[in-house]
This record gives structure tokens, C-alpha cells and sequence, in this order.
């Protein structure tokens, strides 16, 4: 049985390896100026969704 939990030790690390190389790094993805970027995208949306739904959906007290 010690076999088969070191092979299947072995699989899972070299699978999660794989997987870990397959996803681009932070510093790949954005540089500094894109990340700021995005962060006031992000912001400015949320911002105006907010305000576009507390138009729309009241919260009625339960009696």
C-alpha cells in the first residue's frame, strides 16, 4: 500500500504543477498602469450599479 499512496503523492504534485504553470503570474497579466486601471473600472462599475439598483429594489420591513 506504500506504493500506490507514493505514486498517487507523485501524480497530484506533478499535476498541480502542471496546472500552476498553465495560469499566467499576476506580473503577467497586469502591469502597473493596467492594474490601476482596472482597479477604477472596477470601482467606477460598482459605483454605478449601486446606484442604478437602489433605484430599483426597495427593502421592506417585516411586521
Amino acid at each position: 500500500m506504500g506504493m500506490k499512496t507514493t505514486n498517487n503523492k507523485n501524480y497530484q504534485l506533478k499535476l498541480i504543477e502542471t496546472i500552476y504553470n498553465q495560469i499566467p503570474a499576476f506580473t503577467d497579466v497586469f502591469t502597473e498602469e493596467t492594474f490601476y486601471m482596472t482597479v477604477i473600472c472596477f470601482v467606477l462599475t460598482t459605483i454605478v450599479l449601486v446606484f442604478f439598483i437602489s433605484r430599483f429594489v426597495t427593502i421592506k420591513a417585516v411586521d
